[in-house]
């Protein structure tokens, strides 16, 4: 008797794996048993159950995905990796207020997987984050909306913009003012690159109503997303996210934030 189809597909890891592998195009028997790992015997009776359902053919012992199994190994994987976010970050993720981030992203969440989150011990919240600093400071692009301004960073991104980095940041206006007013070098005070932030040198926006996450960063090389808790306070931990398929979406959802943002006049030109 046939199982149902969604049984099928995710009740077995060797048909899930399966398919998922198929995306990357035709495979061959042997290229199939050496790529999962698995005993050819052992796949030969999920192969079939996958082929009853007509997800999959052969020509020669050479196995493909048909339209219809294309269609859905797409959606499976991304419904897998949405499981993934969740599952590896489901505390914070619950606990946490999503409704910032627009619908048609947060569907598409599980493309900033496989991520981390970052915590601080008390004594050292807030401080710089030794992992953000890393991963951030051989970058050659930058850009943060922000509904808070961190000093204890300014080291970090005057460090970058020596390395010849391309930054953007975007805050409320209430922000921008205070980082005009207490950590912009106004010439008088004595200069200190820890402290003042060379503002100048880096293209800053505002945006009139704030935002409605704590902040979103996207370099080069990483993607940095920080929520309100559900009471809409405060939180200084932070999901790490690497790899293209995340910055993509980093992008987007910068990009979504950045429409209502006025450019402020800096020396940087486009």
């Amino acid at each position: 008797m046939k199982s149902c189809l969604i049984d099928t597909i995710f009740l077995s890891d060797k048909r899930k794996n399966l398919l998922l592998l198929l995306l990357e195009g035709p495979q061959t028997s042997d290229e199939i048993k050496d790529k999962l790992n698995v005993n050819w015997g052992a796949m030969i009776p999920q192969i079939k159950k996958l082929e009853e359902w007509d997800l999959i053919t052969n020509k020669d012992r050479v196995y493909y995905l048909t339209d219809m199994g294309r269609a859905i190994a797409n959606n499976s994987k991304r419904l897998l990796n949405i499981l993934c976010v969740y599952e590896h970050n489901h505390k914070y993720l619950a606990t946490h207020d999503l409704s910032g981030i627009p619908p048609h992203l947060l569907d598409r969440i599980g493309e900033l997987g496989p991520c981390k989150l970052l915590e601080s011990d008390l004594a050292h919240v807030f401080d710089a984050n030794d992992d953000v600093v890393d991963a951030m400071i051989d970058a050659t692009f930058c850009v943060t909306p922000s509904n808070f301004f961190q000093p204890q960073y300014n080291k970090m991104y005057n460090t970058m913009l020596k390395n010849g980095c391309d930054i953007g940041l975007i805050y409320s206006q209430s922000v921008y003012e205070r980082i005009v007013s207490e950590y912009v070098y106004d010439g008088k005070a004595e200069l200190d690159e820890v402290r003042f932030l060379d503002w100048k040198k880096v293209k800053f926006f505002v945006i009139p109503d704030g935002l409605e996450i704590t902040e979103i960063t996207v370099t080069n090389n990483i993607v940095l997303l920080g929520l309100f808790d559900s009471d809409g306070r405060f939180d200084s931990r932070y999901i790490l996210s690497t790899g293209e398929r995340s910055r993509n979406w980093g992008l987007e959802l910068y990009e979504y934030f950045s429409r209502n943002a006025k450019r402020i006049e800096t020396d940087v030109k486009d």
